[in-house]
């Protein structure tokens, strides 16, 4: 019985969690950014797993990345395949596994099995609101990170062990996801954020008029590059969608974002800035080397 496993992965903690679920299964690891240009995917494989972070799940988006979303409608012939997801997120993945498994119905498949992981946590409601009003700094304690990812990262390993069973003997098992009393209770919020967001990537992109999933793409206008940039390419390399350019030795986004931040976050000289990332840690999963996220 075959299995292949594709993912898709920023920080790395995607990539982690696809590694470790490959290697518990004798799965074949394969990055969606590697296969997305194909225009269907068809596979042999008998077991189907997509690894993904939770995207804009927050501000009532639907939580799958960009990529994620597209490769997902290009599957075919996946009616007999056992497929499972895992959801990578910092706190709130919403309904994002259940958006995902209705992708995949519409393309004749069933979601058999949907499980969402933290492994990350953003800063904090209180900080972001000193910074918008009180324009306070927004502070990362490395000690206290690393003390709280290690947690996440033992909860993760003790997962696994769960999931491992559940695909192993191809069961059907309950979607981690919002129940409907929590959907009740944070319409309203997600309502809220949904407009804050999409005012604010209005003004980022320098768009109007437009959907919030198609101001996506566009924010990358808001990127820029600080003196420090050493013209290594790594941010260019790294970017999942081929999204920027080196010209003159210096970055230049394309506008076909994924929103990413892959290139904020392994910058070498932490030279990539804006403020779409100004509520962005810089943090990369600490077992993922950038020769992993090169070899996509």
């Amino acid at each position: 019985m075959s299995t292949e496993i594709y993912y898709f992965s920023a920080t790395g903690n995607s990539l982690a969690v696809a590694r470790d679920i490959a290697l518990k299964i004798n799965g074949k690891l394969i990055s969606i950014p590697s296969v997305i240009d194909k225009e269907s995917i068809k596979t042999g494989a008998d077991i189907i797993g997509i690894i993904f972070p939770a995207y804009y799940a927050s501000l009532g988006g639907s939580g799958i990345p960009l990529i994620v979303a597209k490769f997902t409608r290009k599957l075919n012939d996946i009616g007999s395949k056992y497929i499972f997801a895992i959801c990578t997120h910092s706190g709130k993945p919403v309904v994002s596994i259940e958006n995902l498994s209705w992708i995949i119905k519409s393309r004749g498949g069933n979601l058999a099995a949907g499980f969402t992981i933290k492994l990350g946590f953003p800063y904090s409601g209180i900080q972001k609101i000193n910074h918008l009003l009180f324009h306070k700094e927004l502070i990362t304690d490395l000690s206290i990170d690393n003390e709280k990812r290690q947690k996440l990262f033992i909860t993760w390993k003790e997962k696994l062990k769960v999931i491992h069973q559940c695909v192993a003997a191809r069961k059907t098992c309950k979607f981690e996801t919002s129940s409907r009393v929590a959907r009740f209770v944070l319409a309203p919020y997600l309502a809220m954020q949904r407009q804050m967001a999409l005012t604010r990537y209005k003004k980022l992109s320098k768009s109007s008029h437009m959907s919030f999933e198609e101001l996506i793409p566009l924010v990358d206008r808001n990127f820029q590059c600080k003196e420090e940039c050493n013209g290594c390419g790594i941010c260019a390399r790294v970017c999942p969608v081929g999204n920027i350019e080196m010209i003159d030795k210096k970055p230049v986004w394309q506008h076909h974002c994924e929103s990413c931040y892959a290139c904020f976050q392994w910058c070498p000289k932490d030279a990539i800035h804006g403020d779409i990332v100004e509520y962005e840690k810089r943090y990369h999963h600490p077992d993922v080397k950038l020769s992993d996220m090169l070899m996509r």
